[in-house]
């Protein structure tokens, strides 16, 4: 007799709760649709949204490797001699559009100083976007800055070369911007400020490319 009272007891729980429960999703039913629907349309907007990052990784990586392919074929087109080649279109319609458009402006300006017109070659990387301070940034910068050197524009080249120095966010190729700001202190005759800032690089960067070559213009300096 226990025993059936007892799963009598126990079915009546089982019943009363799904009772309630069905109850409750009846007496809820317009917020729990409400909730599902607006679960769904999140799902599908994350869903959306990396589709639409792959794709766009994909996009640019495809980008990347169309602006290497045309400056390398550009490199081959110098080399034989042929002017106004169709790969220098192609790279002008690139330059400064998607994520990798920016490297375009660097390419190009490579080809017009191979090609010797330095105007060209500046006026690509004044495009250069400001934003944001990557290392291709630095690069473009600092080939602007040689531009300027080699034009005997040295008061512009210090200008620029200082106000990168300043920033203190270039590990990368901060060697190279002191270098060439010394190089252009050389040029323009202030041989004391040029052989301090050489010293200030056979000091901070030992392990620099460029230390063999310091060395020589300290010594041809006299210091």
């Amino acid at each position: 007799m226990k025993r059936r009272e007892r799963r009598h007891l126990k079915e009546d729980e089982f019943v009363s709760t799904i009772t309630k429960i069905v109850r409750f999703f009846r007496q809820y039913q317009r917020e729990i649709k409400i909730v599902a629907v607006s679960l769904i349309a999140v799902i599908l907007l994350l869903v959306l949204i990396r589709v639409i990052q792959v794709r766009g990784v994909n996009q640019a990586n495809q980008q990347l490797a169309t602006i290497l392919k045309l400056s390398e074929n550009l490199r081959e087109k110098i080399a034989s001699g042929e002017e106004n080649p169709s790969e220098l279109k192609e790279l002008e319609k690139m330059a400064g559009t998607g994520r990798y458009g920016r490297l375009a402006y660097i390419h190009l300006a490579n080809y017009w100083v191979a090609k010797n017109d330095l105007l060209r070659a500046q006026a690509f990387l004044e495009k250069f976007p400001a934003q944001p301070r990557d290392l291709f940034y630095y690069q473009a910068k600092d080939l602007l800055g040689e531009i300027l050197i080699w034009r005997q524009e040295y008061d512009q080249a210090i200008k620029l070369y200082e106000s990168l120095e300043k920033e203190k966010k270039i590990p990368y190729i901060r060697d190279s911007v002191l270098i060439h700001l010394a190089e252009a202190f050389e040029k323009k005759g202030d041989k004391k400020k040029a052989l301090e800032i050489y010293r200030q690089l056979q000091s901070e960067f030992p392990y620099s490319a460029y230390i063999w070559n310091i060395a020589d213009r300290i010594r041809r300096l006299g210091g």
